[in-house]
């Protein structure tokens, strides 16, 4: 019987990735962070000049990453987090996300990533309960206010004197991945919905484990930590 699947979705800013690699670890289970491989495509494109725009290519490229716990890979080569982690990479992974026979090889490898996980796995994205993990034991959604989400990603960034620009920046990513066609961000129909602005990392993290503990007592399996 497999482990516990938690599915933590939310946009930029919402906590979803301190989060996720908090409650996988309290639990004993593994950390798949899905957006690693949309930055991976990204990074490639970039390093190879493949056009974002290009579909048929950039599909090719995703069928060539894999994600495990140590983040992700391409051709069977660990990509450092650090390079997927930079703003003109960041940038790229929100275009070339938006393409649905993209995004279709994705989920197949965040899929079998998932289900391969000894034990249970923490997945985190922006459509793991609504297309990756449709039957996960419990999706959550993380939310926070616009002005808040902005300030943690500037502190994150050490760029706390560019608020503004970064609220900016994060609108327009909400607005990208809420309209695209394929897989928007939204919350599952059966998803938690956790308004993060007023909690700090620790009670967020606490709510989160609280609620995988109650859904691991009916779930299929039994993850190690859930008691």
């Amino acid at each position: 019987m497999r482990g516990l699947i938690l599915a933590i979705d939310g946009p930029a800013g919402s906590g979803k990735s301190s989060v996720a690699r908090a409650v996988a670890e309290r639990l004993g289970l593994v950390n798949l962070n899905t957006g690693a491989t949309y930055r991976a495509v990204a990074l490639v494109a970039l390093r190879d000049e493949i056009s974002l725009d290009d579909s048929a290519s950039l599909a090719c490229v995703g069928e060539l990453v894999d994600l495990a716990a140590d983040g992700a890979f391409y051709k069977g080569e660990p990509i450092p987090d650090d390079a997927l982690r930079s703003p003109a990479v960041a940038a790229a992974s929100s275009k070339v996300s938006a393409h649905p026979r993209l995004r279709e090889v994705l989920v197949a490898r965040q899929r079998l990533a998932a289900e391969s996980a000894s034990g249970g796995a923490v997945v985190e994205g922006r459509d793991i309960g609504t297309v990756v993990l449709p039957k996960a034991d419990l999706k959550v959604f993380l939310s926070a206010s616009p002005q808040e989400r902005a300030r943690r990603r500037a502190h994150q960034t050490g760029r706390e004197g560019e608020l503004d620009r970064i609220r900016e920046a994060i609108d327009r990513r909400d607005r990208r991945d809420s309209e695209r066609e394929a897989s928007p961000l939204m919350p599952a129909h059966d998803a938690i919905v956790l308004d993060t602005t007023e909690l700090s990392l620790e009670e967020a993290v606490s709510r989160v484990v609280e609620l995988a503990r109650e859904r691991g007592a009916t779930s299929g399996g039994k993850a190690p930590g859930i008691s």
